[in-house]
C-alpha cells in the first residue's frame, strides 16, 4: 500500500490527468471533457488526485445530484495499481459526497471490470440496475449504489487473525 497526498485537482494538472486516463482505459473520455470541467466554477464537478513523490497517480472525478454523490471517473495509473490508491480516492470521494449532503452514491462499472466492482462492493455499492449497451463499444454497465458514508467490508481472505 502506498499512502498518497489527495487533493483537489486543478486545469494545470490536466495534461497529467489526461495521460493516466489514456494509460488506464481502453476507451478514453476525450481530453475535452476534461479541459471543459476543470474549466467550470468549482463546486460543480470535483477533481481529486492522488500523489505519490509529487506524481499524479490516480485521480476521481465526483458531482452532487440533489441528495446524491455521482461518481463519474475513477483512474489509477497502470503503474500504481495494486497500492490501494483507488481505495483511497474512493474514500475521499466519499467524504467529500457526507460534506455536501450527500447520503448516497452511484455510480456506473463495466460488467466485465471484476476488480473495480471488487473493489466498488468493499466500499457498500450494490447494483441496482443493468444499464444494457451503456458504452460505446456495446458493453453492458451495473448502476451500483451505496450508502454514505461508506461502510467499509473487508474481504473474507484479508480478514485479521482472532487472538484468544
Amino acid at each position: 500500500m502506498l499512502l498518497v497526498d489527495i487533493r483537489y485537482c486543478s486545469l494545470k494538472d490536466l495534461n497529467d490527468i489526461y495521460s493516466i486516463e489514456m494509460a488506464a482505459y481502453e476507451y478514453p473520455w476525450p481530453y475535452e471533457i476534461f479541459e471543459a470541467d476543470l474549466k467550470r466554477k468549482i463546486g460543480k464537478i470535483f477533481y481529486i488526485g492522488a500523489w505519490w513523490e509529487n506524481k499524479l497517480c490516480g485521480f476521481g472525478t465526483c458531482r452532487r445530484e440533489k441528495r446524491k454523490l455521482k461518481i463519474m471517473n475513477l483512474a489509477v495509473h497502470p503503474d500504481f495499481r495494486r497500492n490501494k490508491i483507488g481505495s483511497q480516492l474512493l474514500l475521499a470521494m466519499g467524504e467529500l459526497g457526507v460534506s455536501l449532503g450527500c447520503k448516497r452514491a452511484l455510480l456506473e462499472v463495466r460488467v466485465t471490470n471484476h476488480p473495480a466492482r471488487l473493489l466498488y462492493e468493499q466500499f457498500g455499492f450494490k447494483p441496482i440496475r443493468l444499464l444494457s449497451r451503456y458504452y460505446q463499444d456495446g458493453e453492458d454497465a451495473y448502476l451500483m449504489e451505496s450508502p454514505l458514508p461508506f461502510q467499509i467490508v473487508l474481504p473474507k481472505d484479508n480478514a485479521e487473525p482472532r487472538s484468544e
